[in-house]
Protein backbone atom coordinates (compact mmCIF):
# COMPACT_ATOMS: atom_id res chain seq x y z
CA UNK A 1 0.00 0.00 0.00
CA UNK A 2 1.32 3.49 -0.54
CA UNK A 3 2.11 6.12 1.62
CA UNK A 4 -1.09 8.18 0.39
CA UNK A 5 -3.54 5.26 0.88
CA UNK A 6 -1.83 4.47 4.32
CA UNK A 7 -2.79 8.20 5.45
CA UNK A 8 -6.47 7.58 4.09
CA UNK A 9 -6.35 4.89 5.97
CA UNK A 10 -4.99 6.04 9.11
CA UNK A 11 -7.63 8.78 9.08
CA UNK A 12 -10.04 6.57 8.55
CA UNK A 13 -9.60 4.80 11.71
CA UNK A 14 -9.15 8.11 13.57
CA UNK A 15 -12.55 9.27 12.69
CA UNK A 16 -13.99 5.45 13.85
CA UNK A 17 -12.69 6.34 17.12
CA UNK A 18 -10.23 3.28 16.59
CA UNK A 19 -7.12 5.05 17.65
CA UNK A 20 -4.48 2.51 18.17
CA UNK A 21 -5.52 1.57 14.58
CA UNK A 22 -4.68 5.14 13.23
CA UNK A 23 -1.78 5.57 15.59
CA UNK A 24 -0.07 2.16 14.45
CA UNK A 25 -0.30 3.27 11.08
CA UNK A 26 0.81 6.57 11.63
CA UNK A 27 4.09 5.17 13.46
CA UNK A 28 4.11 3.09 10.57
CA UNK A 29 4.98 5.59 8.52
CA UNK A 30 6.54 7.73 10.52
CA UNK A 31 9.40 4.94 10.67
CA UNK A 32 9.39 5.00 6.59
CA UNK A 33 9.74 8.48 6.55
CA UNK A 34 10.56 10.45 10.15
CA UNK A 35 9.69 13.91 8.28
CA UNK A 36 5.90 13.10 7.16
CA UNK A 37 3.70 15.98 8.68
CA UNK A 38 0.71 14.63 8.25
CA UNK A 39 1.73 11.10 10.16
CA UNK A 40 3.46 13.32 12.73
CA UNK A 41 0.68 15.24 13.20
CA UNK A 42 -1.81 12.09 13.34
CA UNK A 43 0.68 11.07 16.12
CA UNK A 44 0.38 13.84 18.09
CA UNK A 45 -3.43 13.75 17.92
CA UNK A 46 -3.50 9.73 18.65
CA UNK A 47 -0.79 11.58 22.06
CA UNK A 48 -3.16 14.11 23.17
CA UNK A 49 -6.42 11.56 22.56
CA UNK A 50 -5.66 10.24 26.35
CA UNK A 51 -5.79 14.04 27.49
CA UNK A 52 -8.50 15.36 26.11
CA UNK A 53 -9.99 13.20 23.24
CA UNK A 54 -12.68 15.97 22.29
CA UNK A 55 -10.06 18.82 21.53
CA UNK A 56 -8.15 15.97 19.49
CA UNK A 57 -11.03 14.62 17.53
CA UNK A 58 -11.86 18.73 17.08
CA UNK A 59 -8.62 19.48 15.68
CA UNK A 60 -8.56 16.56 13.48
CA UNK A 61 -11.85 17.72 11.99
CA UNK A 62 -9.88 21.55 11.71
CA UNK A 63 -7.37 19.47 10.04
CA UNK A 64 -9.47 18.23 7.24
CA UNK A 65 -11.40 21.22 6.39
CA UNK A 66 -8.07 23.30 5.99
CA UNK A 67 -6.41 20.75 3.69
CA UNK A 68 -10.53 20.31 2.22
CA UNK A 69 -10.05 24.10 1.24
CA UNK A 70 -6.58 24.18 0.32
CA UNK A 71 -4.79 25.43 2.75
CA UNK A 72 -0.89 25.47 2.71
CA UNK A 73 0.49 23.18 5.35
CA UNK A 74 -2.41 22.56 7.36
CA UNK A 75 -0.35 20.62 9.84
CA UNK A 76 2.22 23.04 10.59
CA UNK A 77 -1.24 25.13 11.44
CA UNK A 78 -2.45 21.92 13.54
CA UNK A 79 0.65 21.22 15.19
CA UNK A 80 1.12 24.75 16.37
CA UNK A 81 -2.44 24.56 18.13
CA UNK A 82 -1.31 21.45 19.71
CA UNK A 83 2.04 23.14 21.14
CA UNK A 84 0.29 26.73 22.41
CA UNK A 85 -2.20 23.96 24.25
CA UNK A 86 0.59 22.28 25.68
CA UNK A 87 2.25 25.64 26.65
CA UNK A 88 -1.00 26.82 28.17
CA UNK A 89 -1.65 23.63 30.08
CA UNK A 90 2.38 23.90 31.57
CA UNK A 91 1.70 27.66 32.31
CA UNK A 92 -1.41 26.57 34.30
CA UNK A 93 -0.08 24.09 36.21
CA UNK A 94 2.59 26.52 37.06
CA UNK A 95 0.15 29.03 38.33
CA UNK A 96 -1.60 26.13 40.12
CA UNK A 97 1.59 25.11 41.85
CA UNK A 98 2.43 29.12 42.74
CA UNK A 99 -1.45 29.00 44.43
CA UNK A 100 -0.50 25.85 46.02
CA UNK A 101 2.31 27.35 47.70
CA UNK A 102 1.40 30.53 48.46
CA UNK A 103 -0.94 30.16 51.60
CA UNK A 104 2.50 28.34 53.00
CA UNK A 105 4.31 31.11 52.82
CA UNK A 106 2.04 33.40 54.72
CA UNK A 107 3.11 32.29 58.15
CA UNK A 108 6.38 30.15 57.95
CA UNK A 109 7.39 27.55 56.23
CA UNK A 110 9.67 24.24 57.03
CA UNK A 111 13.07 24.27 55.29
CA UNK A 112 11.81 20.93 53.63
CA UNK A 113 9.29 22.77 52.14
CA UNK A 114 11.81 25.70 51.25
CA UNK A 115 13.96 23.04 49.57
CA UNK A 116 10.98 22.02 47.45
CA UNK A 117 10.37 26.13 46.48
CA UNK A 118 13.89 25.73 45.13
CA UNK A 119 13.55 22.86 43.07
CA UNK A 120 10.25 24.11 41.73
CA UNK A 121 11.85 27.73 41.27
CA UNK A 122 15.32 26.01 39.83
CA UNK A 123 17.26 28.01 41.99
CA UNK A 124 17.70 28.64 45.77
CA UNK A 125 18.42 32.66 44.91
CA UNK A 126 15.18 33.05 43.27
CA UNK A 127 13.15 30.94 45.44
CA UNK A 128 14.41 32.77 48.49
CA UNK A 129 14.25 36.34 46.88
CA UNK A 130 10.82 35.35 46.19
CA UNK A 131 9.86 34.61 49.63
CA UNK A 132 12.70 36.42 51.64
CA UNK A 133 10.62 39.42 52.83
CA UNK A 134 7.12 38.20 53.37
CA UNK A 135 7.87 34.52 55.20
CA UNK A 136 10.01 32.70 57.57
CA UNK A 137 11.88 29.56 56.92
CA UNK A 138 11.69 27.28 60.01
CA UNK A 139 14.98 25.56 60.59
CA UNK A 140 14.78 22.79 63.55
CA UNK A 141 18.23 20.77 62.62
CA UNK A 142 21.68 22.22 63.05
CA UNK A 143 22.35 20.49 59.57
CA UNK A 144 19.37 22.36 57.85
CA UNK A 145 20.86 25.48 59.45
CA UNK A 146 24.78 24.95 57.76
CA UNK A 147 23.19 23.99 54.57
CA UNK A 148 21.16 27.07 54.62
CA UNK A 149 23.39 29.42 55.53
CA UNK A 150 26.01 27.52 52.84
CA UNK A 151 23.52 28.30 50.13
CA UNK A 152 23.20 32.08 51.69
CA UNK A 153 26.90 32.50 50.82
CA UNK A 154 27.12 30.73 47.96
CA UNK A 155 24.14 32.99 46.35
CA UNK A 156 25.37 35.82 47.56
CA UNK A 157 23.21 36.72 50.73
CA UNK A 158 26.45 37.74 53.00
CA UNK A 159 24.62 40.47 55.05
CA UNK A 160 21.94 38.31 56.19
CA UNK A 161 24.48 35.65 56.94
CA UNK A 162 26.30 37.87 59.55
CA UNK A 163 22.58 38.12 60.74
CA UNK A 164 21.77 34.76 61.24
CA UNK A 165 25.72 33.71 61.96
CA UNK A 166 25.30 36.22 65.17
CA UNK A 167 22.42 35.09 66.21
CA UNK A 168 23.84 31.18 65.80
CA UNK A 169 26.48 32.12 68.05
CA UNK A 170 24.24 32.43 70.71
CA UNK A 171 22.42 28.94 70.42
CA UNK A 172 25.73 27.22 69.14
CA UNK A 173 28.64 29.11 70.96
CA UNK A 174 31.40 26.43 70.83
CA UNK A 175 30.51 24.87 67.01
CA UNK A 176 33.23 25.43 65.11
CA UNK A 177 31.32 25.56 61.65
CA UNK A 178 30.31 29.33 63.11
CA UNK A 179 33.58 29.95 62.64
CA UNK A 180 34.26 28.46 59.70
CA UNK A 181 31.69 30.47 57.53
CA UNK A 182 32.93 33.88 59.60
CA UNK A 183 35.79 32.87 58.41
CA UNK A 184 34.59 32.78 54.62
CA UNK A 185 32.56 35.82 54.79
CA UNK A 186 35.78 37.64 55.40
CA UNK A 187 37.73 35.58 52.66
CA UNK A 188 34.72 37.14 50.62
CA UNK A 189 34.67 40.97 51.65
Amino acid sequence: MDKQALLRKAGEHFMKREYQEALDIFLHILRQEPQNKEALMGAMLCDLLEEDEEEAVALYDFYLVLKEEGEKDPEAKVMEMVRQMDEADENMMRLEEELRIQPLLSEGISYEDFKEIVTSRGSFKRAFEDIMFSTKVIITKKSDFFDFIENLIEHGFIDMVYSYLEDATKLYPTDKRLQYFFDRLSDKA
